[in-house]
């Protein structure tokens, strides 16, 4: 292999649509990437993924691997025709960690079954920080000791199916109020504060044989001598995780064109940056001429720098071990989902919604005409996902079946007057308008259910009957349903600390 291919070796990058066009093909050809990363925009169903990489694969060969971040809840890329799992924090509120190791199982194998191996999950951030706009129900919790454990089973569970796993975001990225998509957030921790908390996670996964890990873009002061993203220190990446604690396997950068990058430096000054810090996989995620123009870069820069054709050699040495024992050698002709995945999907659902109070008696639910069902239109409400979800199932169903009338809970909506009501969230906590709506709705109804369908730090804006469900995919919604009609008990426990 030549000095191009073997910087290609280098990059993961993300295609545009559901099959090669031409455009993705001259990108592939020039890039020569040794990864390439699947999105909701690659994806309609499994057999087309599928397709999709052996399409690619028939350009760059059968040992590029494949990459998904399939963290479960919000952040899940692979859906219709999937098994759909709740998120980190509403499985941690089962407290129960087999079941990460079981909802994990269930995603590696149907990964491996169209053609990906390696899952950038799980998040072991520690959401100590509410008003974290980027992490939330993606930790698992906000004690470090329970994100050690759920995480170390998350990660049990992929690998016994033979995909990677990647720990992130290192070295920790919980206590901030900044999302680093859009911006590089602050954390002012010094080293020893870091080993008491933040890096607690790190050290056991690296410990247990974590294949990856990704540092994260944020900036801190205290151990980084200049202003930039930890993705680009070499303080961080070299000193902190190589030196300090001993990891030995793949450093992956997370997108290289999000804010927390670009509002600092273009992308091929972050993609020289960060492979000089010590980063082995360089991730472009969207833009084929930024991914072509950021190869090319690096490209020359090595050329031009022995120092650096080391470091290359460094890198190469890991990725061939990653490959050698992650590459699909034979894909699959059919896919066969057993119905067992869903079944292990909801079950883990059902025992995740948490009663936090029933101090106005609204559980089971009995609704009539004269009653309300307010909610917000959903929108994910962070940079990870890519549409709109709209109005929760859950919201229209409890309307059709108690002929309750539904309204849409936006800035300016004005709140009737009434005995009884059911009120869905989003991050309200997070949002001065919701948090208006809330003591509107309950200053004007006798008795108020507020379902947190995100956050579980809805709760405790207003005094009322209360439920949380970490996360609104249809796998949490049909639970939802089912304990708030009474078929079932709400059984989970809250994962993190929900303060009045």
């Amino acid at each position: 292999m030549d000095l191009d291919g073997m910087v290609g070796q280098l990059f993961l990058i993300g295609i545009k649509g559901k099959e090669v066009d031409e455009e993705t093909l001259k990108v592939l050809r020039i890039v020569k990437p040794g990864f390439v990363i699947l999105f909701a925009r690659n994806v309609e169903r499994p057999k087309q993924v599928l397709n999709l990489v052996k399409q690619v694969r028939s350009v760059l060969g059968n040992d590029v691997i494949f990459a998904v971040d399939q963290e479960g809840g919000i952040v899940t890329r692979f859906r219709e025709g999937f098994s759909v799992s709740p998120g980190a924090m509403a499985i941690a509120a089962t407290d129960n960690e087999g079941n990460a190791y079981k909802v994990a199982k269930v995603l590696a194998r149907e990964m491996r079954a169209v053609g990906v191996s390696w899952n950038l999950a799980p998040v072991v951030d520690i959401n100590d920080n509410p008003n974290n706009p980027g992490i939330g129900v993606r930790s698992f919790s906000d004690r470090a000791e329970i994100v050690a454990k759920f995480a170390l089973r998350f990660y049990e569970g992929l690998k016994e199916e033979n995909v990677a796993a990647c720990a992130k975001h290192f070295p920790g990225k919980g206590s901030v109020s900044l999302d680093a998509h859009l911006e590089m957030p602050t954390l002012d921790k010094s080293l020893e504060q870091l080993e008491k908390w933040e890096l607690i996670p790190f050290k056991l996964l690296i410990e247990e044989g974590i294949d990856t890990i990704m540092p994260s873009h944020i900036y801190l002061p205290k151990l980084q001598p200049t202003k930039q993203p930890a993705t680009v220190s070499f303080e961080i990446v070299t000193e902190l995780l190589r030196k300090k604690l001993g990891y030995t396997k793949i450093a992956v950068a997370d997108d290289l064109l999000m804010g927390g990058i670009v509002k600092n430096m273009t992308v091929e000054e972050a993609v020289v940056r960060s492979f000089e810090a010590g980063i082995d996989v360089l991730t472009v995620c969207h833009e084929p001429e930024a991914q072509i123009s950021a190869k090319k870069t690096l490209l020359k820069k090595i050329e031009q720098e022995p120092i650096l054709q080391k470091r290359l050699m460094e890198s190469l040495e890991r990725i061939r071990w990653f490959k050698e024992k992650f590459s699909i050698k034979q894909l699959p002709e059919e896919i066969h989902f057993g119905v067992e995945h869903e079944k292990t999907m909801q079950e883990v659902a059902e025992s995740s919604i948490t009663l936090v109070s029933d101090r106005d008696g609204m559980l089971p639910l009995k609704l009539n005409k004269h009653d309300h069902v307010f909610t917000v239109k959903l929108s994910r409400l962070v940079q990870v996902q890519e549409s709109d979800v709209g109005i929760p199932w859950v919201a229209k169903e409890l309307s059709r079946m108690f002929n309750s009338k539904l309204s849409t809970l936006e800035e300016g909506t004005e709140i009737v007057e009434g005995e009884k009501c059911v009120v869905f969230t989003e991050n309200a906590h997070l949002s001065s308008w919701q948090k208006e709506q809330l003591y509107r709705v309950r200053k004007n109804f006798k008795k108020v259910l507020m379902v947190a369908l995100r956050n579980p730090y809805d709760c405790c804006l207003i005094e009322s009957s209360s439920v949380c469900t970490y996360g609104y995919e249809m796998v949490s919604q049909r639970a939802l349903m089912r304990v708030l009609l009474g078929e079932i008990k709400p059984a989970g426990k809250l994962p993190v600390e929900v303060y009045r």
